[in-house]
C-alpha cells in the first residue's frame, strides 16, 4: 500500500471497539461516595509513601557503589551502573523517588475529592432544607 493510499484503512476496527465496549463494566447508578472512607485511603497511601520514602533514603547510600579497581572495564561498568540505578534524573531511583510523588499527589487529590464532595453534599442537603414545605 503507497504511503497516500488510505483505503481500508481501519476495516475492521468497528467490530473490534464494539467488543472492547461490550467488556468494560458500566457505573452503577446509586454509586455513594464516603469523603470519610477517602480520606481514609489517603492516609493510607500516604502513610506507604512515607514508608517507601524512608526505605531510598536508608538504602540508596548502598546502591552507588565503586569500582573495585580503577581499570577501564571497572570504572566504566560501574559508573554505567551507578546512572542507571542510582545517579541521574532517569536512573531507578530517580524513578521510585518521582513514584513515590505521584503516590502523595494521589493522596492529596483524594482528600481534595473527599472536600468536594462533603461540600456539594452539605449544599444539597442545606437546599433541601430550605425548600422542604413546612410541617414536613
Amino acid at each position: 500500500m503507497a504511503e497516500h493510499d488510505l483505503s481500508g484503512a481501519g476495516q475492521g476496527l468497528v467490530p473490534t471497539l464494539g467488543a472492547l465496549g461490550a467488556t468494560v463494566p458500566s457505573v452503577p447508578a446509586d454509586l455513594r461516595v464516603d469523603p470519610h472512607q477517602l480520606v481514609a485511603v489517603a492516609n493510607v497511601i500516604d502513610e506507604q509513601a512515607g514508608a517507601l520514602d524512608e526505605r531510598i533514603r536508608r538504602n540508596l547510600a548502598d546502591l552507588d557503589i565503586t569500582a573495585p579497581a580503577q581499570d577501564v572495564i571497572s570504572t566504566t561498568a560501574i559508573d554505567a551502573w551507578n546512572r542507571l540505578v542510582a545517579r541521574g534524573g532517569s536512573s531507578y531511583a530517580e524513578r521510585v523517588r518521582a513514584y513515590v510523588g505521584n503516590l502523595r499527589e494521589l493522596a492529596a487529590r483524594l482528600r481534595q475529592a473527599a472536600q468536594s464532595y462533603q461540600t456539594g453534599e452539605d449544599e444539597k442537603a442545606a437546599t433541601l432544607r430550605r425548600h422542604r414545605p413546612h410541617g414536613s
